[in-house]
């Protein structure tokens, strides 16, 4: 079963989120905060979903580590409201969509081949 990276720090989202991934059977792994999401095994992983805003960071420089650990890991973000700076410094990253695109969000993880950088979308 692949393994999704779930990092938001809005316990609503995860559940929501991590419920509608696992329906598509994906086992999803939740971290609530950039400090623990630094903590996991990328090498475990088979792809991240990452807020842009975490109380306690960026998720760009969460993406950033993890990549340093496993440079192919598929990562996107979302977003409920950051600014454009931060959208754009993510967008280096991986892809970026707005909450509560549950499906969007769905559609990408089901689509990402393991291991491989994932292009913006075209929307």
């Amino acid at each position: 079963m692949p393994t999704v990276l779930l990092v938001d720090d809005s316990p609503v989202v995860r559940r929501v989120l991590a419920r509608r991934l696992e329906s598509e059977g994906f086992d999803v792994r939740e971290e609530g905060s950039a400090a623990a999401a630094r903590g996991v095994d990328a090498a475990s992983l088979d792809c991240a979903i990452i807020d842009v805003e975490l109380a306690d960071g960026f998720g760009g420089d969460v993406a950033a580590e993890l990549r340093g650990r496993r440079p192919s890991l598929p990562i996107a973000f979302f977003t409920a409201g950051a600014g454009a700076p931060l959208v754009e410094q993510a967008r280096a990253h991986g892809p970026v969509f707005t909450k509560p695109d549950v499906e969007a969000i769905v559609a990408w993880v089901t689509s990402a081949p393991a291991g491989a950088p994932q292009p913006p979308p075209t929307k």
